[in-house]
C-alpha cells in the first residue's frame, strides 16, 4: 500500500476518534448542573488535598517470538521515587525526587537515562492519560547473557546502552455514571466513594512511538526464533483508535475500597521500520506499512478513606500491541505504581478562588 495512501487513512482515522473525544467532553458542560449523589460520592475538591508518595514508573517493550520460544522483554532500570503533593479545585501537582541509597543498582541493571512525565487528569466525567517519556539504556529481562552469547559487560543482566526510546500520547475515557462513581476518590485522592459502585467507559487514544539502536533489537544468536521483520534497529509507531470498557469500586463498611478498571479498543497504525538482515549481513530499507493495533488501559487502587484521610496504593498501566508486517507481535507499556497518604485540609484558599473565576470568565470570552 503506497505511503500516501497510508497517510490519508490515518488522518480520517484521527478526525473520527477526535470527534468522539469531543463528544465525549460535551456532556461535562452540562452536568456541572447535576449533583453528585452524596450517599455515593463526596466531593472535596474544594478543599486542599495534601498527599506524601512513594512511586515508581515504568516503561517496558516486548518483541513476539516464533513457536513456543521465549519473547524478548526489554526493560530500563527504574527508580523509586518519593514526593510531595497537593490538589486543589482539580488541579494537581505532585514533585517526585530519587531515593539514592535504594536506587544503587546500576551494576545489576545498566544505567537508564530518562525524561519521564505522566499525568492523570480526571474530573468527575472523564479519565484523562497523558504522557511522554524519553528513554537510554535498556537491560534484557527475559534472557541471560550466557543465552545470547555476550561478554561480560560488567553488568549482571545483558545491557543496551545504545538503545534509545521516545514516545508520547494521551488517552481519555468518558465516565457515563459519574452522579454515582468516582474515577478520583481512588486516583487523585480529592473524593470519598462512600457506597459500591461503578461505571461503564467509552473514549480514544492516539499515540506515537518511537525506537531506535545502534543494531538490531534482536541478539544474533536468537535470530531464527523470530521472525525477520522483528529484528528492528529503527522503527516509528503512529496508533490511533478508540476503546470502552468498565470501572467498578467495592465498599467495605464506607471506608475501605478497592477500584478496577479495564478499557480495550482496536485502533490503526502507521509503521515504518529498519530491519537487520543476519543470512547475508544486508540492512533493509524503510518498510511503511498500514497495520493494526490493540490497546489496553488497566487501572487499580485500595485503601482507606474518609472524610480528612486516605491512604492507598493505586495502578495505572496503559498497553499497546502492534501486528508487523510478517505477523509478530511488537509490544510496549507505560505506568506507575504509588502508595499515597493523604489528608485534606478545612481551610480554603480564597485567592485561589479568585484567580480560578477569573480565569473562568477570560476562557468564556466577551
Amino acid at each position: 500500500m503506497k505511503t500516501s495512501v497510508i497517510h490519508a487513512i490515518l488522518v480520517r482515522t484521527m478526525l473520527v476518534v477526535a470527534a468522539l473525544l469531543m463528544c465525549t467532553a460535551l456532556p461535562a458542560q452540562k452536568s456541572r448542573a447535576l449533583n453528585i449523589d452524596t450517599l455515593f460520592v463526596k466531593d472535596y475538591s474544594h478543599l486542599l488535598t495534601m498527599r506524601l508518595y512513594s512511586s515508581t514508573k515504568f516503561n517496558t517493550f516486548r518483541i513476539g517470538s516464533n513457536g513456543d520460544a521465549r519473547d524478548l522483554v526489554f526493560k530500563p532500570n527504574n527508580r523509586i521515587n518519593i514526593g510531595l503533593g497537593a490538589s486543589y479545585r482539580r488541579v494537581t501537582l505532585n514533585l517526585g525526587f530519587g531515593i539514592p541509597f535504594i536506587n544503587n543498582d546500576d551494576a545489576r541493571f545498566g544505567r537508564t537515562r530518562y525524561l519521564d512525565a505522566q499525568a492523570n487528569i480526571l474530573s468527575p466525567e472523564r479519565a484523562t492519560n497523558l504522557f511522554l517519556q524519553v528513554f537510554k539504556g535498556y537491560y534484557i529481562a527475559s534472557h541471560q547473557r550466557s543465552e545470547l552469547g555476550w561478554a561480560d559487560q560488567g553488568v549482571e543482566h545483558p545491557y543496551r546502552g545504545d538503545l534509545k526510546e521516545f514516545n508520547f500520547g494521551a488517552s481519555s475515557l468518558r465516565v457515563y455514571n459519574s452522579r454515582r462513581f468516582s474515577y478520583r476518590a481512588a486516583f487523585n485522592q480529592d473524593a470519598w466513594q462512600r457506597r459500591s459502585q461503578g461505571s461503564w467507559l467509552l473514549g480514544g487514544y492516539l499515540i506515537y512511538y518511537r525506537i531506535r539502536a545502534d543494531s538490531s533489537l534482536v541478539p544474533e544468536r536468537l535470530a531464527a526464533r523470530f521472525d525477520a521483520n522483528a529484528a528492528i534497529h529503527k522503527g516509528d509507531f503512529g496508533d490511533v483508535g478508540v476503546m470502552g470498557g468498565y470501572a467498578y469500586t467495592f465498599v467495605y463498611k464506607e471506608h475501605w475500597f478497592a477500584t478496577g478498571s479495564l478499557a480495550l479498543g482496536p485502533g490503526l497504525s502507521v509503521q515504518r521500520v529498519v530491519s537487520d538482515v543476519f543470512l547475508d549481513g544486508a540492512t533493509r530499507d524503510p518498510l511503511t506499512t498500514l497495520g493494526p493495533g490493540w490497546h489496553m488501559q488497566v487501572r487499580a487502587g485500595a485503601g482507606y478513606n474518609s472524610r480528612r484521610d486516605q491512604a492507598g496504593l493505586s495502578f495505572n498501566l496503559e498497553r499497546v500491541d502492534y501486528i508487523l508486517a510478517t505477523q509478530s507481535v511488537f509490544a510496549w507499556s507505560v505506568g506507575n505504581l504509588r502508595l499515597n497518604f493523604v489528608h485534606r485540609f478545612t481551610r480554603r484558599m480564597p485567592e485561589a478562588d479568585r484567580a480560578a473565576r477569573w480565569l473562568r470568565r477570560g476562557m468564556k470570552g466577551p
